[in-house]
């Protein structure tokens, strides 16, 4: 009896660390793919706006796509692709869009009034009950801040450093310079 309770106990812990193996090569299908994912699904319109929201078990694209004056909200698995939700609002669509725009730009201006430097990727992050911006800035000493700012009162909650830039990864970072 004890070799075989000894034998599953193995197989149950290979296949276990063989699926957490899984889990942490998984990549993200990025914003151009969700976009595709997107328009698919609502066979015509245009994308205008594209949110990543994590929150502790799920991370999610949500594509805003406008047809005419309805704007479809579709959320996307950030690493499967799989379509979650489509929500669809015929009646308040641009102004629900826009609100989600200047929401944004209003957390970039706090972000950046807070760090110096040049927004390398943003998104929404839920932490302790509350939603916040994230943004990974790049600062003109190559360095990498995160700056969280709170969604609902646009207030700068933390900056931290992240990480140093090498030469090498800052340079291909780094916007295109005019000649």
């Amino acid at each position: 009896m004890k070799p075989t309770l000894m034998l599953l106990s193995i197989l149950a812990v290979g296949f276990w660390e063989s699926g957490m193996a899984q889990n942490e090569d998984r990549k993200l299908i990025g914003d151009d793919r969700a976009s595709q994912i997107a328009l698919a699904k609502a066979d015509s319109g245009r994308v205008e706006f594209i949110e990543r929201r994590v929150d502790e078990n799920k991370a999610v694209y949500e594509v805003y796509v406008m047809q005419g004056d309805t704007l479809r909200k579709t959320s996307v698995d950030s690493y499967t692709g799989v379509v979650d939700t489509v929500i669809i609002d015929a009646e308040n669509g641009r102004a629900r869009l826009q609100a989600r725009i200047l929401s944004q730009k209003r957390a970039e201006l706090a972000a950046k009034a807070a760090v110096a430097g040049d927004i390398m990727r943003w998104r929404l992050r839920h932490e302790g009950g509350n939603w916040f911006y994230r943004f990974q800035i790049e600062t003109p000493n190559g360095k990498l801040k995160e700056v969280y700012v709170n969604e609902h009162d646009f207030k700068v909650a933390r900056v931290k450093t992240f990480r140093t830039l090498d030469k090498d990864i800052a340079g291909a970072t780094a916007k295109p310079q005019t000649n």
